[in-house]
């Protein structure tokens, strides 16, 4: 499909219910990249990143590329693609922002904004060895498949919770890059399974 249409129809998809914008007190606001880009023969693909075990929070789970918000950043958009070239080197000027999803708040006392961008193609990129230790590469059909998501208890870091659940070559997504996960499909399901 041409970029510009398939820019339009995600774009058309996230505008059609307001994204929910969630406050907390005391929670840290901070942002991240949703980048996808069409690969043939497997369809519309993201990128997911497995974060070290050094990082400040977080560590060792799987997340999309994002951070909290500094004070250079004139809004979340800017914070999105600033962490996204800094973990990933994807240049902010590849990607073609086309909305937004949901905030989600974390355990960890974050307020996540979640930006869906496009990319022409597969980006090169190279990973922060300071913050990514491994790339995930995820077509949305295999998220989108039947039984692909799970709702169970999970037991990581300290935290118990109840979560949705991907398993995403033997990494276990969890929390609220999950919850991202099952937004952006249910968003974007007719454009995944064509």
């Amino acid at each position: 499909m041409e970029f510009d249409r398939l820019f339009d129809e995600v774009a058309g998809r996230l505008a059609a219910r307001p994204p929910r914008e969630a406050k907390l007190a005391g929670a840290a606001p901070a942002a991240v990249l949703v980048p996808l880009f069409p690969e043939e023969p497997h369809g519309m693909c993201t990128l997911l990143t497995l974060r070290t075990q050094t990082v400040r929070d977080h560590k060792g789970q799987v997340s999309f590329p994002g951070g909290v918000r500094e004070e250079q950043d004139v809004d979340l958009v800017a914070t999105a693609l600033r962490e996204a070239e800094e973990e990933v080197a994807v240049p902010a000027s590849a990607v073609r922002v086309a909305g937004r999803l949901d905030d989600c708040v974390t355990l960890t006392g974050y307020v996540i904004r979640p930006f869906v961008g496009l990319l022409r193609e597969r980006p090169v990129v190279r990973a922060s060895p300071i913050e990514i230790e491994e790339l995930l590469w995820v077509p949305l059909r295999k998220l989108a498949a039947p039984g692909a998501c799970q709702f169970r208890r999970v037991e990581t870091g300290g935290w118990v919770v109840e979560s949705y659940v991907f398993d995403v070559d033997g990494r276990i997504v969890w929390g609220a890059t999950a919850r991202m996960l099952v937004e952006l499909i249910d968003r974007l399901r007719p454009i995944i399974e064509r």
